[in-house]
């Protein structure tokens, strides 16, 4: 054995050693070469015990003990190999636990938590500057990092140490290892030997460990008695340490002990005698730091324990199964939790008794409360029977615990909660005596604010507590009322605060700066724990308290000022968003109190008010207190906005698209929760929105009649404060129902419309919803008056830049909104007949003939103008498109008004005389109604556009038995039926040229016209359309003979066949499939000709997201192609529904099959790694193969061996992947291939060619999905892989498993040979073979 002077030499040695380093590491430098060394010596499982001699030398040498203790700069080497030693003697104990002796392994255990505790007591000689000699007991303390890592390592082995044993009923119970003796004894042996056929003996390495254990100063310190029977003068036992070694049962008694001895000292420094000598005086003071220090650090120690138990530390492996950490969760749950709550409530308890008694704090109090709170915090956090399938967990993704019922004792306690809020309220008060420098505050900043910083988390978790822990209803109101009256103290304080920072300010001082940093924290803590009040007592449980009120007047209050903040901050830096500091805090906080709002005001209980009922005045109080706050967010919004435009307009700046596009979205979630706000009181909420746009639309009509060269920063700002609060107008009065059926939302709907009489019937409507139903009108006439003005002038001038075309945009998204929910609003919102129409407000305000047909006219009108005017105004036209089609889908009576409407008849002649018309086509065909500016302005509409436009015209006149609607809608597809018809002529005749640049043209616009007819799969009796285009499939397939070339036709066509499948697939009869079939078969032959086999696909390395995503663009055409095969795939699936269902013949699976296949043969050689780690088309293809693998296994041995063995590689490259579709998409087609084997023998052709396929997959699966460390979002698909892949052939099976052991330790080795002897059980691989497993 080497000595303990050479240890760190060896150690040292070694790391910096170069030819120890790992092959083809030899160059690598000094700090490189290090830690190589390092990872090599772990994994060799360090066999001389090289990391803990040299952690012993370390710490039983008194002069490296005192330099680290005084955490000398020249120590931070030693420090840095001290960590290191200890993270490497934990991973190898850890992952090689049984070729250890149980005896060494707990007496590591055990000596790791001493030493984190601080507990090294060393004398120490030193002189009295006469010559004397002063021997001085003193116990050293660790650097905070090494204790720390310490206590860590003895938590996680705590944690492989917790075993399992059964009770004499037969339960399963935490085996908390019940021996005594000293430190490290053979009882251990004996014990593990009782539960483990797999213990070792202690080797002589260890004897050696186990005695130089005994004499370091850490068991020296623990085993000394420290005079007087361990108690000072004033009776106070000074070091609470066992003399025996802690076992699982003592391990809380002495936790428990050293925090309760600390809370001793505290008290007896408050009483101690002021005549006691200076020296006894000192030697006191510094005997109780220690007990204190212990404390704190036992504290940490619960923590990680906790944290190790729950999972939530990942920085420590194991090297078990998912099976052990499950079963360390339940044990520990039973029993070990409930004790370390236990002992952290009452250090707790103590800790706030103490301080109301004496008003004393000092800096380890605190430390020692911060080190108690964070156990409460970490204990709260404890996912009950997440793991272990208990009866408690949290509930959904709300945030709320439901701890056992056991823990009411602990936790549901009103003294509890005014102890917490006290102390919390004390520390604020010190925190700002203390940076103010009102008097001298004895507890730093920084441990101040961390303990601040704890309470709140504390107070969040205490927030979050539901379920059976409460006896009753009126324990859990109780409760409540004590929570909300200490939240509200602290909302009146954080308010206070904050309000002398609403001003603009040019300069703060330090001071200031410090005291925003702490409410920064403290406001989005507080705001979060609203969200859990609200989120767990909801409306009904808070209504009922007495300062209902004053709880939602917090609410308004905290919003209110975290608004006027948010201008001041941005004014001062006069509009620059980006120079904003910390903006994002308060867009938190805000974001949270909206979510709030939401809860409360959308809250079902309150549907069920009655007048006077507690629902009602529940209702009455929400709308009385928050509706301010509304008004506020509107102008706070716009006033930024206005000054952020301003500032970027002044600058010539423009923002980054995609931080533009995230802003923008940003904004739309935070309108849509603003909206609940300012629906709680509808008048209040059109008022301001109505004066703030009636203020405005004068000076807009001003400046839309200035035409100037470019728009001023005054201008800007004016448009973009207008297109803020049209969107305000719009998330107000309506809901986005993309793929629902449009309606009013039900609080606009319940505010306009007259109130119910009926006392035996939920309250509805309003009192005053004649005016509130006046105000929307005018606010949405104001809106068409501001749009009409805009449009006559862009008819004038169509350049001024002061026609913002996103305030175009802007109105015409408000319009698709509004006219789709109010104009003849649905009969399912409510019934309206005639005679009741004029008492129902709002339903009757566009419910008339004459009323709705206006604004159907003036929307149509509209966008008529928009689509002549601004032709090459994309975000414009594509507005006015998704209008139009808003109002198309609606039922009959909307579109029989849109085809009575002038403009809609000009729309259709003008899409009728352009179908063949390019961009520069000179030829204008003269229509009555129409001028030639229109013309020329309607053909210069993006082809993309024009086909969208094309596809609301054909909604809007999809009506049957009504001759205007059939007429249109014919002469809409014989238009392009004729251009095409054309087109396909004079290629085939060789008229023109077919890469001429006009036949190039005319070319994308027949396909986009014919794409806009594909996607009209909303218009009454959708039949049609494949009735029309199934004659013209085969001839725009054949445009590849021309165009297979050309990429751009190319993804045209691809899209075209990819929308028509998406949408009329599963209408198709056989012969329009047919048809289908063979014309994408066609297509996709001469795609991959031209575009698959020798095309160069680069995918950059590292590269970011925003690139990655506009690099994926580039290869649309090839997720068009999955798509399309994914479409048709689907063909089959519902044909045999169908027929089993009706009993009449669809697609035969052969049919569908063929092509499915033959796709995937065209596109295969495009699917290399680069191109698969595009995430978007690597989950469309394994969804492709997934499907055709799990349903059509049979087919696959037909396959061309080229085309399998590519398919099968594909499986090979998903089934690791770090998408868990994908990797179990490739999971399920394996497990599928390898039943087919066994099956039907479908594959022999396959494997002659190759023998070692199955061998290969075998091999990759296990190293690269199974024996990875984390799998368990995909452990189950492997599992069902892995097993008939077993089954195949059980000899080379065995081979490769074989194969893969030698490379491992023989633990290792021992295990996975162990496993695969029982998975390759005949009985189980017999069941697999005949199908059954």
């Amino acid at each position: 054995m080497a000595t303990s002077t050479t240890a760190t030499q060896e150690l040292l040695t070694v790391l910096h050693n170069n030819q120890n380093s790992p092959p083809g590491s030899q160059h690598q430098q000094p700090l490189q070469t290090y830690h190589a060394n390092l990872q090599s010596l772990r994994d060799s499982g360090d066999k001389s015990f090289l990391f803990f001699r040299c952690f012993l030398e370390i710490t039983g040498n008194d002069d490296s003990l005192y330099s680290l203790s005084q955490q000398d700069p020249q120590s931070a080497q030693l420090a840095e190999l001290l960590f290191h030693c200890i993270l490497g003697f934990r991973h190898v104990i850890l992952h090689r636990w049984t070729q250890f002796s149980s005896r060494f392994r707990n007496s590591s255990r055990d000596f790791f938590f001493y030493l984190g505790l601080g507990l090294l007591r060393r004398k120490r000689t030193t002189t009295d500057g006469q010559g004397g000699m002063i021997v001085e007991d003193t116990t050293i303390r660790l650097p905070t990092m090494i204790a720390r890592v310490c206590l860590a390592t003895s938590a996680a082995l705590w944690k492989r140490s917790w075993k399992r044993r059964t009770k004499a009923d037969g339960t399963a119970a935490g085996n908390y290892n019940h021996h005594q003796g000293q430190f490290g004894t053979e009882e251990d042996d004996e014990q593990d030997q009782r539960e483990d056929l797999s213990v070792v003996a202690v080797s002589d390495k260890e004897v050696h460990l186990l005695q130089r254990m005994a004499l370091h100063p850490v068991w020296v310190a623990a085993t000394t008695d420290t005079g007087n029977n361990g108690y000072d003068d004033n009776g106070v036992q000074m070091l609470p340490v066992p003399l025996m070694m802690i076992n699982g049962e003592t391990l809380f008694e002495f936790c428990n002990e050293t925090v309760m001895h600390a809370l001793k000292c505290i008290k007896a420094n408050d009483t101690a005698s002021v005549n006691i000598q200076q020296q006894q005086q000192q030697q006191q003071q510094q005997q109780q730091r220690v007990i204190l220090h212990m404390a704190i650090m036992t504290c940490v120690f619960l923590s990680s324990l906790v944290g190790e138990f729950g999972g939530s530390n990942s920085a420590i492996t194991y090297n078990c199964p998912l099976e052990f950490h499950r079963t360390s969760h339940v044990l520990f749950e039973q029993e070990g939790i409930s004790k370390v709550l236990n002992i952290a409530m009452g250090g707790l308890s103590g800790i706030v008794s103490n301080w109301n008694n004496h008003n004393v704090i000092q800096d380890d109090s605190v430390e020692l409360a911060l080190g108690v709170v964070d156990v409460i915090v970490d204990v709260l956090g404890w996912e009950f029977g997440s793991i272990g399938g208990g009866q408690w967990g949290r509930t959904g993704g709300s945030g709320l615990v439901r701890p056992p019922e056991s823990w009411r004792e602990y936790l549901i306690r009103p003294d509890l909660l005014g102890a917490v809020f006290y102390v919390y309220t004390s520390m604020r008060s010190l925190g700002g005596r203390k940076e103010q420098g009102q008097g001298q505050a004895p507890v730093t900043i920084t441990v101040l604010r961390r303990f601040q910083h704890s309470l709140r988390q504390l107070l969040i978790g205490l927030a979050s507590i539901t379920g059976s822990i409460f006896q009753d209803k009126a324990e859990k109101g109780a409760y409540l009322e004590y929570f909300v009256n200490g939240l509200l103290s602290v909302l009146s304080m954080i308010v206070s605060d904050l309000s002398p920072f609403a001003s603009v300010q040019e300069e703060r001082s330090s001071v200031e700066e410090m005291l925003l940093e702490e409410l920064q924290r403290e406001t989005v803590d507080f705001c979060w724990m609203l969200m859990r009040i609200v989120t767990n007592f909801r409306v009904e449980g808070l209504s009922v308290l007495q300062n209902f009120s004053s709880f939602l007047s917090a609410i308004s209050s905290i919003g209110d000022v975290l608004l006027q903040i948010s201008v001041a901050e941005l004014a001062a830096v006069q509009g620059d968003a980006e120079a904003v500091a910390d903006g994002d805090w308060r867009n938190e906080a805000i974001g949270q109190l909206l979510e709030v709002v939401c809860l409360l005001s959308e809250d079902h209980w309150l549907l069920s008010a009655r007048s006077g009922n507690l629902q009602d005045m529940a209702r009455h109080a929400l709308a009385s207190s928050l509706s301010p706050l509304y008004g506020t967010y509107v102008l706070c919004r716009i006033e930024m906005a206005k000054m952020e435009e301003y500032y970027l307009t002044v600058n010539a700046a423009d923002l980054d698209e995609v931080k533009e596009e995230i802003s923008g979205a940003s904004m739309n979630e935070e309108m849509d929760a603003a909206s609940s706000l300012g629906r709680v009181h509808l008048p209040s909420s059109l008022s301001c929105l109505s004066s703030a746009l009636q203020s405005r639309v004068p000076m807009l009509q001003a400046l839309f009649a200035m035409d100037t060269e470019c728009v001023t920063p005054d201008a800007a700002a004016l448009l973009e404060e207008a297109r803020l609060l049209i969107m305000c107008t719009g998330h107000l009065l309506t809901d986005d129902c993309a793929g629902e059926t449009p309606f009013i939302p039900e609080a606009v709907l319940n505010s306009c419309v007259k109130p119910s009489d009926s006392p035996h019937t939920f309250k509805t409507g309003s009192d005053d919803f004649a005016a509130t139903t006046n105000a929307i009108s005018q606010i949405v006439n104001l809106l068409m008056g501001l749009a009409e003005c805009q449009v006559s002038k862009v008819a004038m001038s169509p350049n001024n830049p002061n026609l913002s075309p996103l305030l175009a945009k802007t109105l015409l998204w408000f319009f698709t909104r509004w006219s789709s929910a109010y104009i003849l609003p649905s009969s399912s919102a409510s019934p309206l007949s005639e005679s009741e129409s004029g008492q129902n407000g709002i339903l009757a305000t566009w419910h008339n003939q004459e009323m709705s047909q206006q604004v159907v006219s003036f929307c149509v009108t509209l966008c008529l103008h928009y689509f002549t005017l601004w032709p090459h105004e994309t975000q414009v036209i594509q507005g006015s498109s998704e209008l139009l089609l808003s109002l198309a889908k609606r039922e009959r009576n909307v579109k029989i008004l849109l085809m009575s409407c002038p403009s809609m008849e000009q729309l259709f002649n003008l899409h009728v005389c352009t179908a063949g018309q390019i961009h520069s086509s000179s030829e204008n065909i003269a229509i009555s109604g129409i001028s030639e500016n229109m013309v020329s302005a309607f053909k210069r509409i993006p082809y993309k556009y024009r086909a969208s436009i094309l596809t609301a015209i054909l909604t809007s006149c999809s009506e049957l038995n009504d001759t205007k609607s059939e007429s249109c809608f014919t002469g809409c597809l014989q238009a392009v039926q004729n251009s095409f018809h054309k087109l396909v002529e004079a290629l085939q005749q060789k008229k023109v040229r077919s890469h001429d640049v006009f036949t190039l043209e005319m070319t994308c616009l027949c396909v986009e016209l014919f794409s806009g007819i594909a996607r009209a799969s909303e218009i009454c009796h959708p039949e049609r359309i494949p009735i029309f285009m199934t004659p013209f499939l085969s001839q725009l397939a054949g445009l590849m003979n021309f165009y297979a070339a050309d990429l751009t036709i190319c993804e045209l066509l691809l899209v075209l066949f990819r929308d028509y499948t998406e949408r009329f697939i599963v209408a198709l009869d056989r012969e329009q499939c047919m048809t289908v079939f063979r014309a994408s078969a066609d297509l996709l032959n001469g795609y991959s000709t031209n575009h698959c086999q020798s095309r160069v696909i680069r995918k950059a390395v590292n590269d970011s997201e925003e690139n990655n995503v506009q690099e994926e663009q580039n290869y649309n055409d090839v997720l068009c192609a999955i798509q399309l095969l994914n479409n048709i795939g689907a063909k089959d699936f519902v044909d045999s529904f169908s027929s089993e269902r009706t009993g009449t013949k669809g697609v035969d699976s052969n049919e569908v099959i063929e092509v499915v296949f033959y796709g995937l043969k065209q596109i295969l050689p495009l699917m290399t790694n680069g191109l698969l780690h595009f995430p978007t088309l690597c989950k469309q293809y394994f969804s492709l193969l997934g499907f055709m693998m799990d349903t059509y296994p049979d087919k696959i041995g037909m396959l061309p061996f080229d085309l399998f063995i590519g398919i099968f590689n594909s499986m090979l490259f998903g089934m690791s992947h770090t998408d868990l579709f994908v990797s179990k998409s490739s999971l399920q087609g394996i497990a599928a291939l390898c039943r087919e084997q066994i099956e039907s023998k479908s594959l022999s052709n396959h494997l002659t060619q190759n023998p070692s396929m199955f061998d290969e997959c075998s091999k990759r699966i296990l190293e690269e999905v199974i024996f990875q460390n984390i799998i368990w979002d995909r452990i189950e698909p492997a599992a069902n892989a892995l097993l008939p892949l077993a089954a195949v052939d059980m000899n080379r099976f065995a081979a490769v498993v074989n194969t893969i052991s030698q490379q491992l330790d023989n633990e290792k080795k021992h295990k996975i040979q162990e496993a695969f002897q029982k998975l390759m059980d005949p009985e189980v691989i017999g069941k697999v073979s005949k199908g059954n497993g």
